[in-house]
């Protein structure tokens, strides 16, 4: 097995590339803000729900009605869009801290806008697969998959970093008492644990459809929860480069005005059919799945602001050993990232 973080510096770096080469064209002038009023360019990752808020703004016509002119644009990838956000290819997109934060360290001047999804992880293990103590304390039950496999998208990804926090949280070392392994994408990773390549893997609510909670054993039951070592978790951040915000402020605060009104309409319980359906749309599965899915993660969607305390606390999350924290005032933008601007 590999050197305890070694694979996941390796892999941050390898995803980073693309990044860190737009920073290039940042300071060669390459960077189209475009305009006020003109197209704002938003980046949508499709079959993942990190950018289900600006999905339901241009769906609600809550962008229409906040008078600024989006356009989704679908990368295929999040480190393609956040390449895309630094080239200027894209006005506005989510960017992981991992991304994010080693190219404000590069040099480039990206800002966030605000949060959107907090933790989405859960974990599981093959059916009949002795786990004792309290799901909703992985404390206790972590500690089960000692000598186990366990399946995340990627070696080095988020993923594995962040079940390495509950495992080391629990007393295990994730270097030498268990093994991870690259399962990929839900789709893929659902077939490779019913196929039982894995002892154990991750699992969130847009895999419930293909995988049912009857099919597996519950290690972790800490969606939205409080007081566990991914509860302080930022999945990614609405961002924009500093020339677009400076160029289009106009712009940029209807934008997060709609993102607010988004938040909103997610939150009120009449909209939950509306919320299933846009949410099996961007996902790839059904409004029923959508639904059920969305029933779930409505507890992990974050108000579209940007803490402090929360932004200081990623770093442990985004790499290890944990990386500098980027200096919170210069990093953010204040009109939308300090609270309702509405």
């Amino acid at each position: 097995m590999k050197t305890r973080f070694g694979s996941r510096v390796a892999a941050s770096l390898g995803a980073a590339t693309a990044v860190l080469a737009a920073v290039t064209l940042t300071a060669c002038g390459g960077v189209d803000a475009g305009t006020e009023g003109s197209v704002v360019k938003v980046g949508i990752t499709q079959g993942v729900p990190v950018d289900l808020m600006a999905v339901v703004a241009d769906k609600a016509g809550l962008f229409k009605k906040r008078g600024v002119n989006v356009q989704l644009m679908p990368p295929s990838l999040t480190t393609a869009q956040s390449a895309a956000v630094v080239s200027g290819d894209l006005t506005i997109g989510t960017m992981v801290p991992g991304t994010m934060w080693p190219t404000i360290d590069k040099g480039a001047c990206v800002k966030a806008l605000g949060s959107t999804l907090g933790n989405t992880l859960e974990v599981i293990a093959q059916p009949g697969t002795p786990v004792t103590g309290d799901p909703t304390n992985p404390d206790t039950t972590m500690k089960s998959l000692k000598g186990k496999t366990i399946g995340v998208t990627s070696r080095g990804c988020g993923m594995e970093l962040w079940i390495s926090k509950m495992l080391t949280q629990a007393g295990l070392d994730p270097a030498t008492d268990v093994s991870f392994v690259a399962v990929g994408a839900p789709v893929t990773a659902i077939t490779a644990f019913k196929a039982k390549k894995v002892d154990a893997m991750y699992y969130g609510p847009t895999m419930e459809e293909h995988l049912p909670p009857s099919q597996v054993k519950r290690v972790t039951d800490i969606v939205g929860r409080s007081g566990n070592a991914l509860s302080p978790l930022v999945q990614a951040y609405y961002t924009a480069s500093c020339q677009a915000l400076d160029n289009r402020p106009k712009d940029m605060g209807n934008y997060c005005k709609a993102i607010w009104d988004a938040y909103s309409f997610s939150q009120d319980p009449k909209n939950a059919a509306a919320m299933g359906k846009h949410l099996g749309e961007l996902i790839g599965d059904t409004a029923a799945g959508g639904a059920k899915s969305w029933d779930k993660l409505k507890s992990a969607c974050l108000k579209p602001t940007v803490e402090k305390s929360a932004w200081e606390a990623q770093a442990p999350l985004v790499a290890s050993p944990a990386p500098a924290v980027p200096d919170f005032a210069k990093s953010t933008y204040e009109p939308c990232a300090q609270g309702d601007p509405r």
